[in-house]
């Protein structure tokens, strides 16, 4: 008879478990391993940028740790698209038809709460984060971090429950210091908690598969989170019961850590390589005190380098809500990329079939309110390729008129990740200039004269070419 965890393990793929992704990269061709020992203060995050933006890479020795580290699992949409079984442009596709089928029916596909899994095979005795191959990326970085696990907390009102990602810093064995970014859904649990004077129990999930990896970075979802990752797999994913604290974990994790977010405590926290390619600055943040670890068996340390995985992880997830929510009010609109340069989450572009006059500046406006992170907005035909970066900006350099085709929003809500945005006195938001680039063909102009040119499909392997 076959035990709990084993069936668990039976039922895994790509979009429910970590194992199963790193089996399917390995048929594939698509993973690289690392077999010389590496240190992970700053030689693992420095082998892992050379080789960014190839194939996920597997650092089979870390020294001083009995675990092996993965690390790129998002950096090559081509990559991602595979374990999703289908084109890279429409990876996004699938998050939004998911994100689809919960708004129509919100009632949640049924997980199972297990007592015994995957996650908790191995119970550790003592509470020792030191155990867990935490890296130390950039050259001043703060500390070691983890950086791509899921922070599942109930609402200490209603119960519902929510994951998110956030950078967390160990700062003892048994101690965490992390970031709330404004407006994140943990942030108000953790004032409410506050505010009744209460510890906030967390579960901290590293090593989960795709679908709720990639739905914890979906915005405004809130306590749906869980239902819609459930809609991306296709089945329901299974919960664990926690040891020590009544938030359930993943069944599919890797590590499980159990924590409490202590109630008015600051600690130091930072710096820390960010998204922006800067460094997110040091300053007194919340706490997290460790009650209990459990893992695997043999599990896999699962950490991200800031840089293309995370503008792409971002990007997975804004596109489809921007798609799905300027769609919804603007049909003609095609399809959105947020491309590497934007650090995936301040630029985007959108591809418009172009049937109206004003069409661009409305897309402009929708998109800015569909993704409040934004800086610059740009919109394009649809015989422009988005995802060449080449492609858009001869649109833009063919078809963009400043004087008439630009949109200047000015001192709006930014990130408070970006530099150039300007904070506010309190340190919880800040403000930034936006822009908005309408490059599509001005209709009230000679179509004609912006017909591109065009040459005859070939095959090249039909001629004797020597190379």
């Amino acid at each position: 008879m076959k035990t709990k965890r084993q069936s668990v393990a039976d039922e895994a793929t790509p979009l429910t478990d970590l194992g199963a992704c790193i089996a399917a990269l390995e048929a594939a061709g698509n993973l690289i391993r690392v077999r010389s020992e590496v240190s992970p203060r700053f030689e693992l995050a420095g082998i892992a940028r050379q080789l960014e933006g190839t194939k996920p890479v597997l650092f089979e020795r870390v020294k001083g740790h009995a675990y092996p580290v993965l690390t790129g699992l998002l950096w090559n949409r081509a990559v991602v698209a595979s374990l999703f079984g289908v084109a890279p442009e429409k990876v996004p596709f699938c998050i939004a038809a998911a994100v689809g089928k919960w708004q129509k029916n919100k009632a949640a596909l049924p997980s199972r709460l297990l007592e015994a899994a995957p996650a908790n095979e191995v119970v550790e005795d003592g509470i020792d984060l030191s155990m867990l191959p935490l890296p130390v990326h950039a050259l001043k970085d703060g500390g070691r971090y983890l950086d791509s696990s899921l922070v599942v907390a109930r609402h200490p009102e209603t119960g519902g429950i929510n994951a998110s990602i956030h950078r967390i810093q160990m700062t003892r064995k048994d101690r965490l210091s992390f970031l709330i970014d404004p407006g994140r859904h943990l942030g108000e649990y953790v004032a409410i908690a506050e505010r009744r004077g209460e510890a906030l129990p967390v579960t901290i999930n590293n090593g989960v598969g795709l679908a709720p990896w990639l739905v914890a970075s979906l915005p405004r979802l809130g306590e749906g989170k869980p239902a819609v990752a459930n809609r991306l797999a296709g089945r329901a994913i299974p919960w664990m019961r926690a040891q020590s604290v009544d938030v359930p974990a993943y069944a599919d994790a890797q590590f499980v850590i159990e924590a409490e977010i202590l109630p008015g405590v600051r600690e130091w926290e930072g710096p820390f390589a960010e998204v922006t390619g800067y460094y997110g600055g040091r300053d007194k943040r919340w706490v997290m005190k460790v009650k209990k670890i459990t893992r695997r068996g043999e599990p896999v340390f699962h950490t991200v380098l800031s840089g293309m995985e995370v503008w792409n992880a971002v990007g997975f997830t804004a596109e489809a809500a921007i798609f799905g929510a300027v769609h919804g009010r603007i049909p003609e609109v095609r399809a959105v990329y947020l491309p590497p340069g934007g650090c995936g989450f301040y630029q985007a572009v959108v591809q418009v079939a172009n049937t109206r006059p004003g069409i661009g500046r409305d897309v402009i406006n929708e998109t800015f309110k569909a993704f409040r992170s934004l800086q610059r907005v740009v919109v394009v035909d649809s015989d422009v390729n988005l995802y060449d970066a080449t492609d858009v900006d001869w649109a833009i350099t063919t078809r963009f008129d400043p004087d008439t085709d630009l949109v200047i929003l000015p001192r709006q809500e930014g990130h408070i990740l970006n530099p150039i945005v300007e904070q506010d006195a309190d340190g919880k938001g800040g403000t930034v200039t936006k822009m908005g680039i309408d490059a599509l063909i001005p209709f009230d102009r000679d179509r004609a004269q912006f017909t591109r040119v065009k040459f005859k499909e070939v095959d090249l392997s039909d001629y004797d070419i020597a190379f």
